[in-house]
């Protein structure tokens, strides 16, 4: 029987180790070089041109928009103009400036506005599928540089701006839009213009919300189906009970005076859906793997749809535990998944 030997020759072996170690030093080379000219940039902002602190809350800066990422602006450029694209190596890049302002700010109690820095970090995060942070550093990024809106809206809102928007059409609007031409549901052609008019019929809570989750089961049902795993399932189960929250709080919005003790099967009584949603609800996997079959087999599309709305909301406010791809759950998720975003297109078509 044969061995596989690694790095047979050691030639290969020492280039391989040369160009690892001149990696590293080029890396550190390029962090050390943006501190130093950060350094240079905030000493000469604060001490030589005696400019003012940033002010919180930033509605009336003290300073003008162009000049307010003068003294990062050596940093940031020296970056974009080389490196920019890697976005590993951008996150690392962005947050050892970020650390390097903040340690300033709380050596000298002094505030920059730190808007560009987040602005930059939030988006490699976010091209790294790394939501959390990204979403919240960007929403940083906005708060920071809030006092420099003309308007209380428009071009500075998040969900309108590039900075945002190129993270939703990456990672939630072109597989929506794939559902949707799925679905033919009627009314909802040209796909592209429903999702555009959908997602702008959300206040900014439910957008974030609905982008968020929707990305999130987009990633684990490719982790889960690349192999499958215990924690992905748990995961799944909690990011469908999330969508199954984001529905009913989509369809109580669709009110314009909803009775707050309403429940989802209330709501859908009331919108008027031609659908008879008694008796859903599952205890168990079991249970779930004895009635989905059954639901998704149902014909009437706003029932069926909105039955396993119910049922899956149900079952999962009360379990965290999830199962294997024996379970009908997971090993039909990819239709049952197509059902609940065929409910909130039924939502979103009321009138």
């Amino acid at each position: 029987m044969s061995t596989i030997k690694y790095f047979e020759n050691p030639d290969e072996l020492a280039h391989f180790r040369r160009s690892s170690l001149h990696l590293k030093t080029e890396l550190n080379f390029l962090l050390e070089y943006g501190i130093t000219r950060l350094d240079f940039g905030m000493h000469q902002w604060k001490n030589v041109d005696n400019k003012p602190s940033f002010t919180y809350p930033p509605i009336k800066p003290p300073y003008a928009y162009n000049e307010k990422n003068l003294y990062v602006d050596a940093s940031n450029n020296l970056w974009m103009k080389t490196i920019w694209s890697f976005p590993q190596l951008d996150e690392i890049y962005y947050d050892t400036l970020l650390k390097r302002i903040k340690e300033f700010e709380t050596n000298e109690k002094f505030d920059f506005n730190k808007g560009i820095v987040y602005a930059n970090l939030g988006v490699a995060q976010s091209a790294q599928m790394k939501i959390d942070e990204g979403f919240a550093n960007i929403l940083k990024a906005l708060i920071e540089d809030s006092g420099y809106s003309t308007t209380s809206k428009p071009q500075y809102d998040l969900f309108r701006r590039k900075l945002f928007t190129q993270s939703e059409d990456r990672y939630v609007k072109k597989h929506l839009q794939g559902m949707l031409s799925q679905l033919n549901m009627a009314n909802t052609s040209p796909v592209e213009q429903f999702v555009e008019n959908f997602l702008e019929s959300l206040n900014d809570d439910q957008r974030a919300f609905f982008d968020y989750t929707f990305a999130r089961i987009i990633q684990n049902l490719e982790i889960w189906k690349e192999k499958e795993n215990g924690f992905t399932a748990n995961r799944l189960l909690a990011y469908t009970q999330d969508f199954c929250l984001f529905n009913e709080d989509f369809l109580r919005s669709r009110f314009s005076q909803p009775d707050p003790h309403w429940l989802l099967d209330d709501l859908i009584r009331e919108a008027k859906f031609p659908a008879n949603v008694r008796g859903c609800g599952a205890f168990s996997m079991t249970d779930l793997d004895n009635k989905l079959p059954s639901e998704l087999n149902n014909q009437n599309q706003p029932e069926k749809c909105l039955r396993i709305l119910l049922t899956l909301r149900n079952y999962s406010s009360h379990n965290i535990s999830g199962g294997t791809s024996a379970n009908c759950f997971y090993a039909r998720y990819d239709e049952i998944f197509s059902e609940l975003i065929r409910a909130m297109c039924y939502i979103r078509l009321l009138p």
